[in-house]
């Protein structure tokens, strides 16, 4: 019995020390941005599902649609086109929908605040 604790404790402490040598490399795809907007060609939505990694179906489905109208659907008209994949696709797509309409906020900001200074320029 001692000699399989002795065995058993050896095996442990030599795992703990050395882990076991794995034989597979996870390679991951090399990150790709492209942009979508309201403005996205029908090749440039096709591109960003490519680059998001949809898969085929998804990317032949919705690879026919501009920004604007790829915008306009909602979570159960893409279940009912994608499937499964369909929720990933309103996820990513709500991420692109909040970053622009983040920036466009930030845009008009810069554009009011431009506007006031060269009223107040121009009453000097």
């Amino acid at each position: 019995m001692d000699e399989l604790n002795d065995e058993l404790l050896k095996k442990i402490t030599n795992n703990k020390i050395q882990p076991p040598h794995r034989n597979f490399k996870v390679e991951k795809p090399q990150q790709i941005f492209v942009p979508l907007t309201f403005e996205s060609s029908t090749e440039e939505v096709k591109a960003w599902l490519e680059a998001k990694s949809f898969s085929k179906e998804t990317v032949e489905h919705l690879g026919i649609l501009t920004g604007a109208q790829l915008f306009s659907l909602n979570r159960e008209e893409l279940e009912k086109v994608c499937g499964d994949e369909g929720n990933r696709v309103y996820s990513k797509m709500t991420v692109e929908k909040n970053q622009l309409e983040k920036s466009r906020g930030e845009s008009e900001l810069q554009e009011i605040m431009k506007r006031r200074q060269e009223r107040i320029d121009s009453a000097n």
